[in-house]
């Protein structure tokens, strides 16, 4: 079985990402900045199984949540997993870019009643088990 980001993955900390990304005072770092992730859903990728010769026995977007304890969670997250992002702003400026991202987040999604900031992923899962002959 493989598992990955999906279509749809992380959605909402993109859409944060692209209007910090708006900001002037960021968007310099990102000229010409091509997108790092690509988050596929079934159809796409059920496509490539059969291109490259592999039987698809089950290929599906599931949600899941991940949470981290409150905005010094969240940052750690951006600061370790983030990375394309994060490394093109000079590092004594990253502070301050991951702490934009945190605060615009939390401002649209505040933490629930315990602190937890709550992030919406989209896993694709897929399992297959037949090598079938390539459609190349």
């Amino acid at each position: 079985m493989l598992q990955m980001g999906g279509r749809g993955n992380a959605a909402e900390i993109l859409e944060v990402l692209d209007a910090v990304l708006e900001n002037e005072r960021w968007s310099r770092y990102f000229t010409d900045f091509p997108i790092p992730y690509g988050f596929y859903g079934p159809e796409e990728y059920g496509v490539w199984l059969e291109k490259v010769g592999i039987a698809a026995v089950r290929v599906e977007l599931i949600p899941k949540d991940m949470i981290h304890e409150g905005r010094e969670g969240l940052a750690a997250w951006i600061r370790t997993t983030w990375l394309p992002y994060t490394q093109k702003v000079p590092e004594g400026l990253r502070g301050e870019f991951i702490r934009e991202i945190v605060d615009r987040y939390i401002e649209k999604h505040p933490p629930d009643d315990q602190g937890t900031a709550h992030i919406r992923m989209m896993r694709l899962e897929v399992e297959a088990t037949t090598i079938l002959q390539p459609h190349l």
